[in-house]
């Protein structure tokens, strides 16, 4: 069957190979929660990412609510559930883009996603608890400083003053809000017997945080090509530029449509093979076997080679050199 099902057509069929017309339960209630219509055409990869994110995440949520007691005694534990759980939002956001047509917004999303899977996957490697407590710390002191640039901004605007009083007004309750957080974590953690003042590990950077988990060339390939999108950079601009000026050759359109479906496709299974790596390293940092988990990364790897695969035939399938 080809990967690029053609999400423009009127099809109502879901059609995937292998299933006929029968949708697994938990596709049905991603499309229930998210108010998208189950008469949206499906591909085989397509339906697989849907199945194999729902399944991913029914794992970890049997796997805690199993093994809670234990996992409760854990400091770091409910924190880093509430990562997960953010994440996995993340990526049903790709998705529900992906499955709509928005395949450049689906992108940007999945920088996002990923991002929430590396930083969850380095949080579960060594001392859980002081990677916490640096992840807020760098959250606390990002923000003052924003503060403080923002201040300044205000004080050199040429705004009326009354204009001027309101942001500054605003800067001094964006600073008691983060006094409150830092404070409430201080006095949180240290009813759990955990001194926040004294951990000085530093946040690192994002590369260094792909690098900590094996991901270096992760960072310089897939990564580096979200935050093109997520920025807005030339890339796609160029790309329609190019169809323009190439005019000796019909079917490019089409041809580029293909690809940007094909290429969208493929960093939405990036994405979930991050997802699943992290929400395994995640579980299994608390002793709990996630041999489940692991087989499910090995499917979605292989729908990620059946996408890299097939992808360019079928753009070379629509180009005619005049």
């Amino acid at each position: 069957m080809p990967v690029a099902a053609d999400i423009r057509s009127g099809s109502v069929d879901v059609n995937v190979r292998g299933l006929g017309n029968y949708m697994d339960k938990l596709v049905e209630k991603f499309f229930e929660q998210r108010a998208l219509s189950k008469d949206i055409q499906l591909n085989e990869p397509l339906y697989k990412a849907l199945l194999y994110l729902e399944k991913s995440n029914e794992l970890v949520e049997e796997l805690c609510n199993k093994n809670q007691s234990e996992l409760i005694k854990n400091v770091p534990w409910p924190t880093m559930h509430d990562m997960y759980r953010r994440n996995y939002e993340y990526c049903c956001g790709v998705m529900s883009c992906f499955l709509v047509g928005q395949f450049q917004s689906s992108e940007a999303l999945c920088r996002t996603a990923i991002e929430g899977a590396v930083n969850l996957h380095y949080v579960s490697l060594g001392d859980s608890m002081s990677k916490q407590i640096a992840y807020f710390k760098n959250h606390l002191v990002t923000e003052r400083k924003q503060n403080k640039n923002w201040k300044e901004s205000v004080e050199a605007s040429n705004f009326p003053q009354a204009g001027k009083d309101h942001h500054l007004q605003k800067i001094l309750e964006k600073e008691g809000a983060l006094n409150h957080y830092e404070e409430a974590l201080r006095e949180s953690l240290r009813l759990e017997g955990v001194d926040f003042d004294v951990v000085d590990l530093k946040w690192p950077s994002i590369f260094d945080r792909f690098k900590e988990i094996g991901e270096e060339v992760g960072y310089r390939t897939v990564y580096t090509a979200l935050c093109s999108q997520a920025h807005n950079d030339a890339e796609d601009i160029l790309n329609k530029i190019m169809g323009r000026v190439i005019d000796n050759v019909s079917g490019m359109e089409e041809a580029q449509w293909i690809e940007q479906y094909n290429f969208s496709l493929y960093l939405m299974l990036r994405a979930l093979d991050y997802q699943i790596t992290a929400s395994a390293m995640y579980v299994a940092k608390f002793n709990i076997k996630v041999d489940a988990l692991v087989q499910l990364k090995k499917k979605v790897i292989e729908t990620t080679s059946l996408v890299i695969e097939q992808g360019p035939e079928l753009v070379r399938e629509r180009i005619t050199v005049k």
